[in-house]
């Protein structure tokens, strides 16, 4: 969305920030059918490039194509016609993604519209059993661990005027440490000018940094989501361990060199360095320019100004430290260290701020540990659709391993899959665990370009031409994670879909994740825990199974627009035929439990949810459906701010008015026993009604009719969602039923 308040904007601090982000794209769906069995694999197409939504009086733009699917699980496909979404005030926006994905693509159909929001009607009730109370929540709504977690940018680790890390002659240094020189005052960025790292042995160099090279394009033309042009550049990196037997690794488009207050900052590319090797810097003169002790910086030319070796070899454990006193320096690097598989892995992270983006794929069970609620252990990054066009996805490697190659790679230009625009990217990983981190997208509300580019790079035409993508409004779309995986389904008997194969799961607990809009894209089946959550715009978004935020403080940032917190493209069911009249069994969807829905300070409003689509119905493979793109939203013993609308879900707009299936115990938009800050009982009689409550379930689907939502009953809310197992684990109340995972058995 277009926007021009800057009243709750990050405050960049005084501190000259430069760097660049990625671009890549996945998703995949595969269909098969067993002899006994109709299967489904839900998925999709690459994604996309995001356009913009519209404010009031705007107009903004429409993104571009989605590309066929690959192999693995999709994100729900960025796409979607040009955009003529209404914003508030009678402005038109648009929809902020491209062209609809190409066949076979499940999650590649359905338009990812997104403008204002307004108005409103009655509640409904819940046309269930008896009222049986189900046994009141633990405690109060929101954090078990109460907690102020900063949103602006964390300051990066600096080094005294003089000093260098690592320092000249230093050894057992991290095979991924960054380069960090410290200045009388801030030093300037150079618009010209080269840093190579040499081998000791022999002067050769083994990386370059040439600071005026350009960045890589974004094709959005193409139908095909690459990088097409400029592949060559030194501001391209590799994320995800070339080398170490991934199939699949994520390239990006990156800034190697951070400026931080006193303190420059070179960020080697990946995965360069080898154990046990003697190193040497050089720097051309201009390329950065202040003193060190009164001393104007005339660069590095000399073998021994500034030289390190590595450690000896690869560490035995998995410590992550930013000042190079650990395994490894960044927290990309420990996971490039080990292999694909299930092995369970936990990478201890010390408080410090990691400006990185990361990769993780087909590594099971791997835990992210920091410490302190996730306060003090930050991983940042500045990243948008316009800059990293797309949710994002993997370039596959030819022959795996320590021989490993990306086909292309070098050419002056190439067609090498977007990485995309979340800091945290997995695919095909299960298990995952995040404990006490935090994870902050910095693209600031409203920006139309990366703030922390360098000033050339904006002259150059960064925030008007395709340098990367149409910069013409606001490019807000700023993942911090996107959690993507797949699974396939028995949809033989669609009124009791079981799984094949399982989809990913995700543990979030004691964690925070910070950013505007699309703070969180999941899928698969996840659980969050003591976690805060903060966004303006869809800021919880995605093709779940379930995903389930137990104890956690969902945080409204301020928006003229009226933006929603939720926008679900659930999974719902599955059938063999056409719609079935009537859904009576589901996925979980979204599940709020026992949380606080606060706000920043300011007037402003806000909705529970928006749909994404009138009709979510998809093909997937023949007369087969895998019913996706729901609205399937549920707040449960939540308390809510003065900035929720009275009608709660929104009904104007751009947006179709109202979800996209009608309500029941287990579909649709619901909520039960909502609560004040204060622990009072909340006013829900101007609740947005099902217009039509006789029809059923399936009309609104099938039709583009809208539903409303309900009130659930205390008995349904006892059946199906008493407590966490319940939820994740599928239930079943009065011939409804929602389908779980009961191998997932999540603990704070």
């Amino acid at each position: 969305m277009n926007r021009t308040s800057t009243s709750h904007r990050i405050a960049w601090p005084a501190i000259a920030w430069t760097f660049v982000g990625t671009l890549l794209a996945l998703n995949g769906a595969n269909c098969a059918s067993p002899s006994s069995q109709t299967a489904v694999q839900a998925g999709g197409g690459t994604t996309g490039s995001g356009g913009s939504s519209g404010l009031a009086g705007t107009s903004g733009t429409s993104g571009s194509g989605g590309s066929p699917a690959p192999t693995d699980g999709a994100a729900p496909v960025d796409s979607g016609a040009a955009g003529a979404t209404a914003g508030i005030g009678g402005g038109v926006g648009t929809s902020d993604a491209g062209a609809a994905g190409a066949p076979n693509l499940p999650d590649g159909s359905t338009a990812d519209v997104r403008a204002g929001d307004a108005g409103g009607v009655d509640r409904a009730p819940d046309a269930g059993a008896a009222d049986v109370p189900p046994p009141p929540p633990p405690s109060g709504p929101g954090l078990v661990n109460p907690r102020t977690v900063p949103v602006t940018p964390s300051t990066l680790l600096a080094v005294p005027s003089g000093s260098r890390l690592p320092a000249r002659g230093a050894t057992g240094v991290p095979v991924d440490t960054l380069l960090r020189i410290g200045f009388d005052g801030t030093p300037a960025l150079g618009a010209a000018g080269t840093v190579s790292i040499h081998l000791a042995s022999d002067g050769s160099i083994v990386d370059t940094i040439r600071i005026n090279d350009p960045y890589a394009i974004y094709d959005g033309t193409s139908g095909v989501a690459a990088l097409t042009t400029n592949t060559t550049s030194t501001k391209v990196n590799v994320i995800g361990g070339l080398h170490t037997g991934s199939n699949q690794v994520r390239v990006v488009n990156y800034v190697p060199i951070l400026i931080s207050g006193n303190t420059a900052i070179i960020v080697p590319h990946n995965n360069k360095l080898a154990y046990g090797t003697a190193y040497y810097v050089t720097i051309d003169n201009g390329l950065l320019t202040g003193t060190i002790g009164s001393t104007a910086f005339a660069g590095i030319t000399s073998p021994t100004d500034w030289s390190f070796t590595t450690k000896t070899a690869l560490p035995a454990t998995l410590n992550v430290a930013a000042d190079d006193s650990a395994d490894f320096a960044t927290v990309q690097g420990a996971i490039d260290s080990f292999p694909p598989g299930s092995t369970a892995r936990t990478i201890n992270i010390a408080p410090g701020v990691y400006q990185e983006m990361l990769f993780l794929r087909s590594k099971n069970n791997v835990t992210l540990s920091g410490s302190n609620n996730g306060v003090g252990t930050v991983i940042q990054f500045d990243s948008c659709d316009g800059f990293n066009p797309g949710t994002g996805g993997g370039q596959t490697v030819t022959t795996p391993g320590a021989g490993g190659t990306i086909p292309g790679f070098g050419a002056p230009a190439g067609n090498l899959a977007a990485g995309g625009r979340p800091i945290l990217l997995t695919s095909s990983a299960s298990g995952l665990t995040l404990d006490s981190i935090t994870i902050k997208n910095l693209h600031a509300q409203g920006s139309r370009t990366i703030a922390t580019l360098p000033a050339s790079t904006i002259a150059a035409g960064a925030t008007s031409a395709a340098t990367f993508v149409n910069y013409a409004s606001a490019v807000t779309q700023a993942e911090t994670m996107y959690f993507n995986t797949s699974f396939t389904a028995d949809v033989s008997n669609p009124a009791a879909v079981a799984y094949l194969a399982a989809p990913g799961t995700l543990v979030a607990k004691h964690s925070n994740f910070i950013s505007y809009q699309d703070t969180l894209e999941l899928k698969g089946v996840s659980w969050f825990y003591d976690c805060f959550v903060t966004g303006d715009t869809d800021f919880i978004w995605g093709n779940v199974n379930a995903a389930l935020f137990e104890q956690c403080e969902i945080k409204s940032r301020s928006n003229p627009n009226g933006a929603a917190v939720v926008q679900s493209r659930a999974y719902l069911t599955a059938g063999t035929t056409a719609l079935p009249a009537s859904f009576t069994q589901s996925f979980p969807g979204f599940v709020f439990l026992n949380s606080a829905l606060t706000k920043e300070a300011g007037t402003f409003t806000a909705y529970l949810a928006r749909s994404a689509s009138a009709v979510a119905a998809q093909t997937v493979t023949g007369a087969t459906l895998l019913y996706t793109g729901y609205d399937i939203v549920s707040y449960v013993d939540c308390s809510m701010d003065t900035h929720i609308a009275p009608v709660g879900w929104n009904v104007t707009g751009g947006n179709p008015p109202g979800a996209n299936v009608r309500p029941s115990a287990v579909a649709g938009w619901r909520e039960y026993r909502s609560r004040t800050p204060g622990g009072a009982l909340l006013d829900v009689s101007q609740r947005l009604v099902d217009p039509a409550p006789g029809g059923t379930a399936a009309t609104a689907a099938s039709s583009g009719s809208p539903g409303g939502s309900l009130q659930l009953s205390a008995a349904s809310v006892a059946a199906l969602f008493p407590d966490r197992a319940t939820i994740l684990h599928g239930a079943s109340s009065g011939g409804l039923a929602t389908t779980g995972l009961a191998s997932f058995n999540p603990a704070p």
